[in-house]
């Protein structure tokens, strides 16, 4: 015969110790049958995030072909040394990443030849430029050194 004190299904029970808490994560309310409008999420660390209702759009955030860009740009300069290595925060020479960036930006107005406007199109070619420049002058130190 089991006791009632180790009997699992009366842990909820008046009197039963627990340190476990229960949380209504159910979007519809049962007492109204209405959507609720926000539900908030405790976090492990402590804390709560409050997601919004279901039914609101996201904040519009703007894309714009310059964030297309920008990470292969970033990529390049830190490959060459120009800007700190985004893990080491120390400027690291790797011929291959700069080479990697500037081929997919290469590669990116090849694919995209005729349907840029026209900033978009010298912001291209500008960083183009710019990755290309430093690039040979990176090869030309390490050639001399």
């Amino acid at each position: 015969m089991i006791e009632k004190d180790s009997d699992h299904r009366n842990a909820g029970e008046e009197g039963a110790e627990s340190s476990a808490r229960v949380n209504d994560r159910r979007r519809i309310d049962p007492q109204t049958g209405e959507r609720r409008r926000s539900e908030e999420v405790q976090l492990p660390g402590g804390g709560v995030l409050e997601r919004g209702a279901a039914d609101s759009p996201p904040p519009a955030y703007e894309i714009v072909f310059d964030d297309l860009i920008r990470p292969f740009v970033v990529m390049g300069l830190a490959g060459l040394g120009v800007i700190p290595h985004p893990d080491t925060n120390q400027p690291r020479v790797d011929i291959a990443a700069a080479r990697h960036a500037i081929e997919v930006l290469e590669l990116l107005r090849r694919k995209t030849e005729g349907r840029l406007d026209s900033n978009e199109s010298q912001m291209l070619e500008q960083a183009l430029v710019e990755l290309k420049m430093q690039f040979v002058e990176v090869r030309r130190r390490q050639s001399g050194e």
